[in-house]
């Protein structure tokens, strides 16, 4: 998560705002070598009679040196003890670095984006915003947004397939039995889908969003709102937006619905608003969702297994350095030592982290199993749903399948070439100590048991889920190029929310100008690591460490040299993707790669 520049303040002032927010972000150019890395490392085993006593010893000592500490902005508990503080430390200085090298790029690349907008004559409609872009940002963001995010922002199915792709973790099919959020005029939904809402619901073709909790949130002085929507597939199997309804607090009983049928502008501003919800909730719920939901049973493994046990090697690659997050965010963000952009952001930093807690003990970021990448699916009603159509094209579920699929075979190889049969798990008394220990360290819905092969190739798989498909959406390359792309969303408007319908005819006064529009970009680019993409930090060369290699035997390596290969395959077939002869990609006007083995970062960073 990361914060913006304040253009009120003198340049110095900007410097160390952006450096104090890049330093929150651990966003650089390369990854940093840690110095305590020791690449010269035992083989890897799981525990028998003959280490038994060794590994005992090792495991106290950690369990000694790794304890469940305060909880920096809060959410999962956070590790330390005199073990834990000197890897923390450790990570932390590793870091600085090239932070501060990238953060005075940024600022400069911030400055002469501003100057580059007046220079060309500001903006005047929202199709001036890709002035913001246009050969700036040579090294935070050289590529500027997805192709097609800047000429077709105002195209209904840019809106409803990004609810398939770009922003997939609030999309949820209204069931049967399930309540509806909001009521809609029978004649006008038929003059937009042809049935009612009641109807669609029936037919279980009607799908949501629900954002009202967001107009609870502690405002700044921009402005925003809560927001509720419904989706349709409709009869040709596309899948497009229906109505948005914007929620003003105290307002409640006046809230607006937008259509189709609306006003152009006015449409496009429902769409905008709700997109800032879930820009809001891509933002602050990945560090709960992607960070904190992996952290925790990271943390009981550590104090549980032996480092040269193989699950716990594995899940050190994974991880790689998470430690740094939560504890810069708290200092940056709650305590004030970094600047927030209180002028475009509507809600607080403060807004930032009880929401943030809110979710993660709902469960809805929080739980595991419930959230592996399949049951999620399922139990919105968005594959194997048997009482209404499947989506004709869900890009998210489709590329995302083909890595679990990946992740899958990669750690069963792995796990197979440590236990011979289910038997030797259920035997392993680290794995079995590390189950137990997922109540102490407040795992939220750990699977009930470790019994088999394949138990522990789920919980490996969804692991890397969090830190890499997860994380690479929410944050990584994804957040940064399509929903908090300008023009079709900013964090939060400069005009109040209108009372009534029929006074947007324009959307520019809500917008914000050269100054916001640099901060924006500067905000989100600094978390899209431009510079790391094609490069061993990205998800095909998750394995390609050497010190996870010199551990693995021979018959786990294969697997890991496996999925290296076939990443690469895979990541040369998907740049392959284009636009079709109807201007679409997978149905979306937009080209959607996000992704791509080669692209997506390994681990969350950031």
């Amino acid at each position: 998560m990361l914060i913006g520049v304040n253009f009120m303040y003198p340049s110095c002032e900007i410097m160390k705002s952006a450096i104090s927010t890049l330093l929150l972000a651990g966003a650089v150019q390369a990854a940093p070598a840690l110095s305590t890395e020791n690449t010269k490392v035992l083989p890897f085993s799981i525990p028998n009679l003959l280490n038994l006593i060794p590994r005992t010893l090792e495991i106290n000592e950690k369990r000694k040196g790794w304890l469940y500490g305060t909880f920096p902005f809060g959410v999962a508990p956070y590790p330390t003890g005199k073990l834990a503080d000197k890897v923390l430390a450790d990570q932390i200085s590793a870091w600085k670095a090239p932070v501060f090298e990238l953060g005075g790029i940024i600022v400069q690349e911030t400055q002469e984006a501003v100057d580059a907008v007046i220079a060309a004559g500001n903006f005047t409609s929202l199709d001036d915003y890709y002035k913001i872009y246009d050969n700036l940002w040579q090294t935070s963001l050289p590529d500027g947004p997805l192709p097609g995010m800047l000429t077709n922002h105002s195209d209904d199915r840019t809106f409803s397939m990004m609810r398939l792709s770009s922003i997939p973790y609030r999309l949820k099919r209204v069931k049967r039995g399930d309540p509806l959020l909001f009521p809609l005029d029978k004649e006008l939904s038929r003059s937009i889908t042809g049935h009612s809402l009641e109807e669609l619901h029936a037919q279980g073709r009607l799908f949501s969003e629900d954002f009202a909790e967001m107009k609870d949130q502690e405002a700044t002085v921009a402005y925003g709102a809560g927001c509720q929507a419904y989706f349709y597939i409709d009869a040709a199997g596309d899948f497009l937006p229906l109505a948005i309804k914007i929620i003003v607090k105290g307002r409640e009983d006046s809230a607006l619905v937008y259509t189709p049928k609306d006003l152009k502008d006015e449409w496009l501003f429902a769409k905008m608003t709700i997109n800032a919800n879930d820009g809001w909730h891509s933002t602050w719920g990945h560090t709960t969702m992607s960070h904190s939901a992996a952290e925790a049973p990271y943390l009981a493994a550590i104090r549980t297994l032996s480092e040269n046990h193989p699950v716990l090697a594995v899940i050190n690659r994974i991880e790689n350095t998470p430690w740094g997050v939560r504890p810069n965010l708290e200092d940056s963000l709650v305590n004030g030592s970094a600047q927030v952009g209180p002028k475009y952001y509507p809600w607080t930093a403060d807004a930032a982290r009880i929401w943030a807690n809110q979710v993660y003990s709902s469960g809805e970021t929080s739980n595991y199993s419930s959230n592996y990448f399949h049951t999620s699916l399922r139990n919105r009603g968005l594959i194997d749903y048997k009482y209404g159509p499947a989506l004709k094209s869900y890009p998210y579920y489709e590329d995302g399948a083909v890595l679990i699929e990946a992740l899958t075979k990669v750690f069963t190889g792995i796990i197979n070439a440590y236990y011979k049969n289910d038997k030797a798990v259920a035997n392993d008394r680290e794995i079995q100590a590390w189950l137990k220990e997922t109540v102490p360290a407040q795992v939220h819905d750990f699977p009930k048991q470790i019994q088999t092969r394949k138990d522990i190739i789920g919980i490996l798989t969804h692991q890397a889920y969090l830190g890499s498909i997860v994380h690479a959406i929410m944050s990584g390359n994804g957040n940064q190029l399509d929903v908090m792309a300008l023009p079709f969303t900013t964090p939060g408007w400069q005009s109040p929310i209108p009372s009534k319908k029929g006074v947007i005819t324009d959307i520019m006064p809500w917008m914000p100008g050269p100054e916001g529009a640099a901060w924006q970009v500067a905000t989100y680019a600094a978390g899209n690591r431009a510079s790391w993409k094609n490069t061993n930090m990205t998800f095909a060369y998750m394995f390609d460490n050497e010190k996870l290699q010199n551990g693995l035997n021979k018959e786990a390596r294969a697997a890991t040299a496996k999925f290296q290969t076939d990443m690469f395959a895979l990541s040369d077939q998907w740049r392959a993707r284009g636009f079709d002869e109807n201007g679409l990609d997978r149905g979306m006007p937009y080209v959607w790669n996000v992704l791509d083995p080669k692209w997506a970062i390994f681990w969350s960073v950031v």
